[in-house]
């Protein structure tokens, strides 16, 4: 185990891929905190599967483009022909690269080679590569290195660990749903084809800023081969948890997610799309730009907010083109970062749990709070804000002063942005922010709820499925007296019967709690899962009961947190990961009520 710093926290990680002498240095430190400064960057799914662009026999597929040949179980050589297709005249890394740069990004990341094996770069090692298969023969990775470097924009690669061109006409497939699986083991020639791949990437194309690993279930054996290839030769590049068995420097997040809190234990990426496919479909379409546009912007404030990058994905066309709703996109996010780039790159996270009204993120003695939901009286709330405030004003109109009193802000005559208006605090002092505490009741009861509750998940490298959501909750309590009290719930839990562990100020209270079991969630995933396609809430009627008697040792301001009876431990494999009780791989309960009442 190998003690790191990422920013001010202390991180234990166990990146074994790393020598101990270099992960412990200051070199590795600054890599890994200029990769965290980068906050935004354009993710490119592209391949031969945007010829069929969603579409085979006549027939629109359904779920991810760049899939097809799972999706619509496309033989092995039919599939294969495709790349004879594959001409992408009008590609245009400076353009593309442009148009990542305007919308504020720092890096791209491209996918080098997805799970149907075909490669955007020239290997030595296929014949299923750009150069060779298509009659293009041009190297894209080359180009867009080419280009970044031009533009002052780091490159990463996509590098899927699933391969279904090298496991020839008959690959493994998945028991659950019959087609080609995602999760497949990595044979002893296909571990020896990568890892040559992955040094020509790591030699070709230029400083790496990030490999993104996918999918798959290499051994640990493997996964270390695979990341000192990468190390080896540049130990500068930051690697994803999907490499799988611990052996990455940072977490991917599920597709579309982001954590409810702040993360700051460990360094973290979202990857995000457009819509429910990465690579291109003809016939997709996506929201209006008036809903899109502050969608993705949204996204990217709460990702900074909250301690991660942003990926945001394009899927361009088989011609090379980018789709022009994609640039639509980019081109309005790029009108936000103009005006308001400060409040997002080259800052911290938020200092607040939850915040009605929107985000905030910090920078030199400055809060950035970014209004999503503009609020009816015209006035923000910041809670628990210690420091004295010098001034306050619209980042728009720094010229602008606005009313400041007891933590309220009046934004009257503020001119409301249709995405995110941001209103600047400038403070003294060092940050110090109260958090929002729930007093007790004048006769001592104390009555708590999940709208008040801090949901914390639970994260880590082991495998894709090292993510946790609502593992467990907190809440933070104002002057609770020491004494005796009985517990009761009023509650939903989709489970029939589950134990649960409150925690007091070192006091414990052990219980189990009944409801209704919900149809088992299922392990057929394909890359794209939603969240609350893997953890959802409890449903049912409420219930009440009274759980049991807490004794709290000492007076004063506490933190009360709510438990599962049993800890889920990460397991790199599938079928270790499905042995453990699904139960306890989320809270699945909703609180109406959580009371403490004071026993006489």
């Amino acid at each position: 185990m190998k003690i790191r710093f990422y920013g001010l926290v202390m991180l234990v990680l166990t990146c074994l891929g790393c020598g101990l002498s270099y992960a412990n240095s200051v070199t590795y430190e600054k890599a890994l905190q200029d990769w965290s400064a980068m906050k935004f960057g354009l993710f490119i799914h592209w391949g031969i599967y945007s010829i069929p662009a969603g579409v085979w026999d006549g027939k629109q597929i359904e779920k991810l483009g760049e899939q097809i040949q799972r999706h619509a179980a496309i033989p092995h050589d039919d599939y294969a022909a495709l790349a004879g297709q594959f001409n992408p005249v009008k590609f245009d890394a400076d353009a593309i690269v442009g148009l990542a740069k305007k919308a504020g990004m720092r890096y791209i990341v491209l996918t080098a080679k997805h799970h149907d094996g075909f490669c955007m770069f020239e290997s030595a090692h296929t014949d299923f590569d750009i150069m060779d298969a298509t009659p293009y023969k041009k190297d894209i990775l080359k180009q867009l290195a080419e280009a970044c470097k031009k533009h002052g924009l780091k490159l990463g690669v996509y590098y899927s660990t699933p391969d279904w061109r090298f496991n020839g006409p008959h690959p493994e497939i998945n028991p659950h749903d019959g087609k080609i699986s995602v999760f497949s083991k990595v044979s002893k020639a296909n571990e020896d084809y990568q890892v040559a791949q992955l040094k020509e990437l790591m030699t070709n194309y230029g400083d790496i800023v990030e490999l993104f690993f996918d999918m798959g279930e290499p051994t640990p054996a493997q996964s270390k081969r695979f990341a000192d290839a990468v190390r080896d030769i540049q130990p500068d590049c930051m690697i994803n948890g999907r490499i799988m068995n611990n052996q990455g420097d940072f977490i991917t997040m599920p597709d579309n997610h982001m954590p409810d809190i702040p993360l700051t234990e460990l360094p973290w990426e979202s990857p995000g799309t457009f819509y429910h496919t990465w690579g291109y479909k003809s016939w997709v379409k996506g929201d209006p730009l008036e809903k899109q546009i502050p969608a993705q912007i949204r996204k990217l404030v709460t990702i900074a907010a909250r301690g991660g990058n942003f990926l945001l994905n394009i899927g361009p066309m088989s011609d090379g083109t980018v789709v022009q709703y994609e640039q639509d996109v980019l081109n309005g996010i790029a009108e936000w970062t103009a005006k308001y780039g400060e409040s997002v790159f080259g800052t911290g996270v938020t200092p607040f749990a939850k915040l009605p009204w929107g985000e905030c993120t910090t920078g030199d003695e400055k809060l950035y709070l970014h209004v999503f939901n503009w609020p009816e009286d015209g006035k923000i709330k910041v809670p628990g804000l210690q420091n004295p405030v010098i001034a306050v004003y619209p980042l728009s109109n720094p010229n602008k002063s606005l009313r400041y009193s007891n933590g309220v802000i009046s934004l009257n005559g503020v001119e409301q942005d249709p995405c995110d208006t941001v209103i600047v605090i400038e403070y003294e002092e060092p940050l110090n922010v109260e958090p929002v505490r729930t007093e007790p009741k004048p006769n001592g009861t104390l009555v708590l709820s999940d709208a008040t509750a801090i949901h914390h998940g639970k994260y880590g490298r082991e495998s894709y499925r090292s993510i946790l959501p609502d593992y467990y909750r907190t809440w933070n309590v104002g002057d609770l007296e020491a004494g005796k009290y009985d517990v009761s719930l009023v509650y939903k839990l989709k489970s029939a019967q589950k134990d649960f562990k409150l925690e007091v100020v070192g006091a414990t209270l052990d219980f189990s709690l009944k409801g209704k079991a919900g149809k088992e969630e299922s392990f057929i995933m394909d890359g794209n899962e939603e969240v609350s396609d893997i953890v959802k809430g409890a449903d049912g009627k409420w219930q009440k009961v009274t759980v049991g008697t807490i004794k709290v040792p000492s007076s004063g301001k506490a933190v009360l947190t709510l438990r599962q009876g049993q800890e889920f431990e990460f397991k790199a494999t599938l079928d270790e990961f499905k042995k453990q009780d699904a139960n306890y791989r989320s809270m699945k309960l909703d609180i109406k009520a959580l009371v403490l009442s004071k026993k006489k």
